[in-house]
Order: C-alpha cells, then structure tokens, then sequence
C-alpha cells in the first residue's frame, strides 16, 4: 500500500515539530544574559553547533520536499489511471461485458 508510506514519516516529522518552544522574554533575557558572558571560543563553539543544527534542519527540509514531490507524482499517475479507466468503461453495458464469447448454445 504506498498510500500509507510517507504516513510514519509524517508523524515522526510532527513529533520532532513539538520539540521546538517558543521562547518567552524571560528565557530571551537570560539567554542573552550568558551570551554576554561567553568567550569567543564558547561562542565560536555554540555559533558551530547552531549551524550545523540548521544545515540538518535544511537536508530535512529537502528531504520533505523530495517526499511531497514523489507523492504528487504518485497521485498524478492515480487520477491519470483512473481517467483512463473510466474512458475505457464508459459506455459498457453488463451485457456487453458478459456475452462476449458468443452464444452459449
């Protein structure tokens, strides 16, 4: 079933979405408060992490994209199918479908 394939990926990728907090002007203060206070190596150190934080979050973006790029095409494919399939039916009749074969005398 390839309908329910990106479904896990979906729901893992709203799961790391509730990791995220919004800062409040307390916590913003305080940070700011220990950024004051760091060395030009913890800040080096910090502004490396948070870049590589970011390019992570960049590969998984594109990864999304990719996935929403495959999923669109599969339901083009379906509905171009089912276009087709309906095309080809329309018009029959049960007894056109069955008595195809000739009499049965």
């Amino acid at each position: 079933m390839f309908l329910l394939e990106g479904r896990d990926r979906l729901f893992r990728r709203a799961e790391r979405l509730e990791d995220f907090n919004v800062a409040r002007k307390p916590q913003v203060d305080c940070e700011l408060s220990r950024m004051r206070k760091m060395s030009a190596r913890e800040a080096a150190a910090v502004a490396d992490q948070l870049v590589s934080e970011a390019e992570a979050a960049m590969a998984e973006a594109e990864e999304a994209v990719r996935d929403a790029e495959a999923a669109e095409a599969r339901a083009e494919k379906a509905v171009a199918f089912s276009e087709a399939a309906t095309k080809t039916m329309k018009g029959r009749t049960n007894s056109k479908a069955v008595n195809t074969y000739g009499p049965l005398f």
